[in-house]
């Protein structure tokens, strides 16, 4: 039942609304100032509030601006209740509601403005909804249910501010599924895109709850491990190796009961943490990904059904990521140089 808030100070004009209200289907809370009409709002989040101009504590338009700017009342629509002789004072508080309406007034119109805001705070919450899923969806892999890529990459960028400013370690692996496109080959494609949800469950029974994974597209998956060192890296990643290793997934247009074996190949890298102040936070993140991606590299030439990790410093992988070679490490001449 939809709920409204009766902010008005007459005791003879609150129960006419009152009344009229409660015939309509609504439930009715009233307040007969201010103060108290802002405390009832602010406890019980009504679907509508009907504030009169002129209140004793605070004013309507002093209780509508204070709901404005508290985010967990900004949105509940708002129908000023003044006389006459104060309609054209309304015209600096109009942006704070929906509609007013006059004193005194025709109870059909009371109930006609009431379901009208109603009907216009449905439409906004479920356009609200409507909105909140399209975002959802943009930054979601449609066939795992996991982020992609784009998605990945806004976990991936707050995560690496989140180890600046808290000097954490942070790990970074891409996976990739061995011979992926003989499954396609041989099964077809719906059966394909059953492996890919399978291993998909791999990944986030494998992780932890502060791990981020996601899709990249095709048979790549990626995943961010914050505050991990190299030794809890290279743990989760040899769990997903060996449950996928593990896993049996049935044909379903086998009449003989075959099933698919997979291998996985991973690269990893490791930051142990972000030193340098200066060092750019983009080239930072591209240097991670292409550092990771040539250690996937080594684990699918040097045989496949394997992880290969490494560590490196910020500045390295910013260079890399901006496309300059590392800075090589000083000779023992110039270090004997340095000391002489």
């Amino acid at each position: 039942m939809d709920r409204v808030l009766v902010a008005e100070d007459s005791p003879e004009i609150s129960k006419l609304m009152e009344l009229t209200l409660r015939m309509e289907g609504y439930e009715i809370m009233q307040a007969f100032d201010g103060i108290q009409a802002l405390a009832l709002a602010n406890a019980h989040r009504p679907d509508l509030i009907l504030l009169d101009v002129m209140m004793p504590g605070l004013t309507g338009f002093e209780v509508a601006r204070q709901l404005k700017a508290n985010p967990d009342t900004a949105d509940i629509p708002l129908i000023f209740v003044t006389a006459k002789h104060e309609v054209d004072a309304l015209v600096e508080g109009l942006e704070l509601a929906v509609d007013y309406i006059s004193k005194p007034f025709a109870v059909p119109e009371l109930a006609a403005r009431v379901r009208a805001a109603m009907r216009m705070r449905k439409l906004q919450e479920d356009l609200k909804a409507s909105n909140e899923q399209l975002s959802k969806l943009a930054v979601t892999d449609a066939l795992t249910g996991l982020s992609n890529r784009r998605g990945f990459k806004e976990q991936f960028d707050d995560e690496l501010w989140r180890a600046r400013r808290f000097g954490h370690s942070i790990g970074f692996a891409l996976f990739d599924l061995d011979r992926f496109k003989t499954v396609n080959d041989t099964w077809g494609h719906p059966q394909g895109d059953v492996v890919l949800q399978k291993f998909g469950e791999v990944l986030l029974k494998s992780s932890r709850r502060v791990d981020k994974v996601a899709r990249f597209g095709g048979e790549e998956f990626a995943l961010l491990l914050p505050a991990t060192d190299e030794s809890g890296v290279s743990v989760v990643c040899e769990k997903v190796r060996s449950a996928t290793e593990e896993l049996l997934i049935p044909v379903s247009s086998s009449t003989t009961g075959e099933t698919i074996r997979l291998t996985v190949s991973g690269g990893a890298v490791i930051l142990p943490h972000i030193e340098e102040s200066g060092v750019e936070m983009a080239h930072l993140a591209a240097g991670l990904f292409e550092l990771a991606d040539r250690c996937l590299y080594q684990a699918k030439t040097g045989g496949r059904n394997r992880i290969i990790t490494r560590t490196c410093s910020d500045v390295e992988a910013a260079q890399i990521g901006a496309g300059l070679p590392p800075t090589p490490a000083p000779s023992v001449a110039d270090e004997n140089e340095e000391l002489a």
